[in-house]
């Protein structure tokens, strides 16, 4: 019975003492059970901040998180919440005899507390073990194009609702929109084709313009992009088999084909319709003609009509904004001679706006006499509105550069920089002093036709580097039947030989001829052009071009020559005969093997040489006689001897782009050419490489408009021109810096005679620097009052951005700072330093630094958006003290 006893007797003491010993423990522990707490949220709060970097690497690949990654942070972002509530109410409560004595409060909160370490502990586990963490997404489809102040008037509603009935009925598998250019088909479309998705009808809509010469390799690559689809096949049978085994994978999938001109076979497309396809597929298609519909076989032809008189007053007034009773009348009357016209009732109203009454009765009677020929009659309504509209438009520079962008396909990005480099061959900035005031010229042009409606901003291509507008079919056509009846035809031509237009003498009368034909077979130029009025040809090939025996004495009059290879092919151009076009003003060779390029030296009047991309011998010697030349584009040019000897004579040169261009070791030897004080001095804008260039060139924005890439430069022997172009230069970038200084600002900083207008320091194998600045950088806003962009890469003897105590205002424009490969590098930012706009840190391979931010300098960190660590083993401190030491201990990152 004993035994029995104590056997009782254990079991009791195993369930009541043991947990009264816990309780005792919440009671007299707190610091305990608080510092424990601590740690716990301190791993969880960096494994949080681990997983945000890997969610924001996914968003920046455009890829979606799993909703477990979700999930898990939300509960993360509660918990931590919880436990800081906790904290806060302990706080609050010391208890009786300063915590010695505790409350029954006090000891709840303990207990509450406690539980969330094993809950932290639980979470900082799990998210090791996600079954994935995002996955790629298919690009927005209908969304993206969608309208975004789309209004369905009472004539539109017909067609609209038409087109959704049509896509409900199992029995229609092709649609057809008709109706007039610039009816509002396109957009129509769009927005039947959202309001599909909208109601599920269908899973993904794709959106693709056709035009009036189909590129069907284009269109399948549309296709694909929108459906997730990866076309590995190269030809084109190929890749529409693909396609249409995707159209079979079950998802309901609506094509819409724009913009139709012509009988369009579907199966090279990929699209299969009818028969047990017709369920999974339908195709909408948009034209001008009936016609079309019936040979595309089109089960429903929906017409769209135009705007009666009311819809038509209302869009009109919406653009127009007329809000004077005495200019209603007139006003409304112009409305209706847009004949419901959608295009011409914008453009109008846009071009109207702010005019007075004896304007606006002169547009009147212009509209109601004044009637294009040779056009259909729906047509002839729009271009007649087009007409005014462009006569009312403010300079001779907004007509030509509307002229300028018809020269380009249907549907075409155009780059604004070309219309730059076109334009000044045409004489659209004569009366510019410089090419500065030409660049701005050009530009605000640009904005004064989108805001009068004739461009749109072209987003769907636009990179970094590059700005594109594009312009409406209707307006395109207008500018083209415009130019014609001004005797100044433009041929766009993107299906026939060059040869066979001058065989019919088609390009006899013209002003302009651009070609953009793409066979594969070798381009045969032709012998003789015989087209005294031209002055512009545009040529794209991706076959060799041989024109040494052409002659362009019938062509004297052309001031613009442009002459594309396809990217990088640098097949081989003889372009000798260039030599006899006196009155050439624009000469651009692009990605061509040119040899010897000694004709430019007899082309007196030109102003822009652009051979970026090809490749030859030398530049010639005398090309300093051509005293007109303002811009020189060699940018990716190989060219066997060093340029810049060349050039460094030519004085009235304003732009110049320069990279890669001589890839031997002894380029270095091409500073002497620039220690002329005189060499370049009318430079103003330039993206300049001299040297070895290591990784990268130091910009290739477009708004970086001066930039030095300058390897293996001993800066103690810096010559006159090179300290010039560096005082003025926006992007920098010194690989190899030689003969310096320990410190980079302000000893060489000072020595190139300050660097105001910096805003991007790359710095690269220049093992000399220990630091960028230091305390005797008194006056640092002279220094670097700009700079927001600093990379510092395999600077073996750097140790710390900046020595001894900093002003508050250091570094406080940088937004991005990369750090790659710096062995001895010890600290980054000094204690006190003002990193509000502080955006992107990157840091790589730093093995011997152990912290990140001074704890004065982290509560300035309010832009931080993207955090990677990479490589850094001895790192233990996000946040470290000014004296060394920890300034929050749970700031430590673990091994």
């Amino acid at each position: 019975m004993a035994e029995v006893g104590l056997s009782v007797a254990a079991k009791l003491a195993e369930y009541l003492v043991h947990p009264t010993f816990q309780q005792l423990q919440r009671l007299f522990c707190v610091r305990k059970i608080t510092r424990n707490v601590d740690i716990r949220k301190e791993e969880l709060i960096l494994k949080q901040g681990r997983v945000q970097e890997l969610v924001q690497e996914a968003i920046n690949r455009t890829e979606r998180i799993d909703d477990e990654v979700n999930k898990w942070k939300n509960d993360v972002k509660s918990l931590i919440a919880e436990v800081e509530k906790l904290e806060e109410g302990l706080k609050a409560n010391h208890g009786c005899l300063r915590g010695w004595c505790p409350t029954w409060k006090r000891y709840c909160l303990c207990k509450k507390l406690a539980k969330t370490a094993q809950r932290m502990i639980d979470l900082n586990t799990k998210s090791d073990c996600f079954s994935s963490f995002s996955h790629p997404v298919i690009i927005p489809d209908i969304d993206y194009h969608s309208p975004q102040n789309f209004k369905l008037f009472n004539s539109t509603q017909k067609a609209f609702d038409q087109l959704c009935e049509a896509l409900r009925d199992d029995g229609s598998s092709i649609i057809g929109l008709w109706g007039m250019g610039g009816s509002g088909k396109t957009t129509l479309v769009k927005e039947v084709g959202k309001k599909a998705k909208e109601l599920q009808i269908f899973d993904r809509v794709v959106l693709t313009t056709i035009s009036q010469s189909p590129n069907v390799r284009k269109i399948q690559g549309e296709i694909a992009d929108t459906l997730g689809l990866k076309l590995s096949e190269e030809s084109e049978i190929g890749r529409a088999k693909r396609i249409a085994l995707r159209l079979q994978s079950g998802e309901r999938i609506l094509i819409i084909l724009d913009d139709v001109w012509a009988m369009l076979d579907l199966e090279d497309i990929g699209i299969l319709t009818g028969g047990n396809h017709q369920r999974s597929c339908k195709v909408v298609l948009t034209t001008r003609r009936l016609e079309v519909c019936n040979l595309m076989e089109c089960q429903k032809m929906i017409q769209l009509h135009l705007l009666k008189e009311d819809e038509a007053w209302t869009l009109f007034q919406t653009h127009a904004r007329v809000d004077d009773v005495a200019k209603e009348v007139v006003v409304h009357e112009i409305a209706m001679e847009c004949k419901g016209l959608p295009i011409a009732i914008v453009a109008m109203g846009t071009c109207l706006r702010g005019k007075g009454v004896d304007e606006m009765n002169v547009a009147l009677c212009r509209l109601r006499n004044a009637k294009p020929n040779n056009v259909d009659k729906g047509v002839r309504d729009a271009f007649a509105c087009l007409e005014l509209s462009s006569d009312y438009l403010a300079t001779p520079k907004a007509k030509l550069l509307l002229l300028m962008c018809a020269m380009f396909p249907e549907d075409h990005g155009i780059v604004v920089e070309d219309l730059l480099r076109y334009g000044v061959g045409l004489g659209l900035c004569k009366d510019a002093d410089s090419f500065e005031t030409a660049r701005s010229q050009v530009r605000a042009t640009i904005n004064y036709l989108i805001d009068s409606s004739f461009l749109m901003r072209f987003w769907k291509f636009n990179m970094y580097t590059q700005e594109y507008v594009t312009m409406h079919d209707v307006v395109r056509d207008f500018a083209l039947w415009k130019a014609s009846e001004e005797d100044r035809t433009i041929m766009v031509n993107c299906t026939k030989e060059l040869n066979k237009l001058i065989t019919d003498e088609a390009i006899k009368d013209c002003y302009a001829v651009s070609s953009w034909y793409h066979n594969n077979e070798l381009f045969q130029f032709p012998s003789h052009l015989d087209a005294p009025k031209l002055e512009f040809l545009l040529l794209r090939s991706i076959k060799p071009l041989d024109i040494s025996h052409t002659s362009f004495e019938g062509t004297k009059g052309l001031k613009a020559l442009i002459i594309m290879c396809k990217y990088e092919a640098r097949v081989e151009l003889q372009p000798q005969s260039i030599q006899w076009l006196s009155n050439l003003q624009t000469l651009r060779l692009q990605y061509w093997d040119l040899h010897d390029i000694s004709f430019v030296l007899s082309l007196t009047r030109l102003e822009i040489l652009d051979l970026q991309g090809s490749k030859f011998e030398r530049m010639p010697n005398g090309i300093e006689k051509l005293n007109k030349l303002k811009l020189l584009d060699l940018s990716s040019c190989t060219i066997d001897e060093c340029c810049y000897e060349a050039i460094g004579r030519c004085l009235e040169l304003e732009e110049l782009y320069v990279s890669k261009h001589f890839p031997h070791s002894k380029n270095a030897n091409c500073y002497q050419y620039l220690a002329d004080p005189a060499a370049l001095m009318k430079l103003r804008r330039y993206k300049l490489e001299i040297g070895e260039h290591g990784i990268g060139f130091a910009s290739q924005n477009e708004e970086d408009a001066r930039s030095l890439h300058l390897g293996q430069l001993n800066i103690s022997i810096l010559g006159a021109r090179i300290k010039d172009l560096a005082q003025r230069a926006t992007v920098i970038k010194f690989y190899e810096l030689k003969r310096g200084s320990k410190i980079f600002m302000p000893d060489i900083a000072q020595v190139v005679g300050g660097t105001n207008e910096l805003t991007k320091l790359h710095l690269e194998r220049c093992s000399e620097i220990e630091c960028i600045t230091n305390e005797t950088t008194l006056h640092e806003d002279a220094v670097v009052p700009r700079l927001d962009e600093l990379v510092l890469r395999d600077m073996d003897n750097l140790k710390q951005l900046h020595r001894g105590p900093s002003p508050f205002s250091l570094f406080q424009k940088l937004k991005r700072l990369s750090i790659f490969n710096c062995p001895q590098l010890l600290y980054i930012y000094p204690a006190d330093c003002n990193l509000g706009n502080l955006k992107f840190l990157n840091i790589s391979s730093c093995p011997m630094l152990t912290s990140l931010f001074p704890v004065s300098t982290a509560c300035t960190l309010l832009s931080l958006e993207n955090l990677q660590i990479e490589g850094c083993s001895e790192l233990m401190h996000v946040l470290e003290g000014e004296g060394g030491g920890d300034a929050w201990e749970n700031s430590r990152v673990p091994e």
